[in-house]
């Protein structure tokens, strides 16, 4: 399922939320509309990004090793069902706040007609209880206060002794644009600015690194030119009421973009293991309580 568009919600604080009775364990950002979706193509940046998480895990949890995931702002569980056939968790819970009835009972039916024996489950609060993983996907950069909120799910769902939790965020604050502002990002980090969230919400940090290298340089350009734009009073708002969100490349272009980024990846992977740090579009951490 890929979205062809959304309506955009307005970024909804901690106040807020608890007035309404949402809690501050619900997302703060009031998330993506689904008015549109349709069986599609992936987008290679979509399908690259879960690739290397999932070696990720497949690196970090061994052989022999089931583990209950949950999954923080799963969106149409793409990745979370990617996860059945590369590790086999005994259960994936899929928690988002824009889930309603009818959505969690498509993936529900979708997701348990796959190949795995995975127990898929969908709810748009937050669960009570300890998982093996947390996967916080492009999560952060939608929370008002970002320390809070994953403090309470590190205190809450993490396992104690063997728990992992795998978070990725969009870096370097200098490249914050439009684009941002159509995800309702409150900001982009730093590599070290996104490890002190995580150490202060208790987290150890065990393994780290820079995502997509090849496309810093990309959108470094097209910041600028946005920038340029905008104070020549060209730019148009990115609050649009919806936007489309395909990808309608052929398979030639289709095919040389996931083989460039597939060497991406491995350039991370490499720098991870090594201890480097190298500066790319997004920043990942994997981590366990301390």
């Amino acid at each position: 399922m890929r979205v062809r568009a959304i309506r955009l919600a307005r970024p909804i604080g901690r106040a807020e939320w608890r007035a309404r009775g949402g809690g501050f364990t619900t997302l703060e950002c009031a998330a993506l509309d689904l008015i549109e979706s349709t069986d599609g193509p992936r987008h290679p940046w979509e399908k690259s990004r879960a690739a290397f998480f999932t070696s990720v895990l497949v690196n970090a949890l061994g052989r022999g090793r089931r583990p209950d995931v949950l999954d923080c702002g799963a969106g149409d569980a793409f990745f979370s069902e990617g996860l059945q056939t590369a590790i086999d968790p005994a259960s994936i819970t899929c928690w988002d706040a824009s889930y309603d009835d009818a959505t969690m009972a498509r993936l529900q039916e979708r997701c348990m007609s796959g190949p795995g024996r995975t127990s898929f489950s969908f709810t748009r609060t937050m669960p009570s209880r300890h998982f093996d993983v947390i996967l916080m996907l492009d999560v952060i950069e939608h929370v008002l206060d970002d320390v809070g909120f994953v403090s309470e799910i590190v205190d809450t769902c993490v396992e104690p002794e063997s728990g992992l939790v795998l978070v990725s965020v969009p870096a370097w604050q200098a490249l914050f644009s439009r684009h941002d502002e159509l995800l309702l990002h409150h900001r982009r980090y730093a590599p070290a600015q996104c490890d002190r969230v995580l150490e202060a919400a208790g987290l150890r940090i065990i393994e780290r690194g820079g995502l997509f290298h090849s496309l810093l340089a990309p959108r470094l350009v097209t910041t600028l030119r946005e920038r340029a734009e905008r104070a020549l009073g060209r730019g148009t708002s990115p609050l649009a009421e919806s936007a489309a969100a395909t990808w309608s490349a052929g398979r030639a272009v289709t095919s040389v973009v996931d083989a460039a980024l597939r060497a991406d990846n491995a350039v991370s992977r490499a720098a991870a293991r090594a201890g480097m740090n190298l500066p790319g579009l997004s920043y990942w951490a994997l981590a366990q309580k301390r």
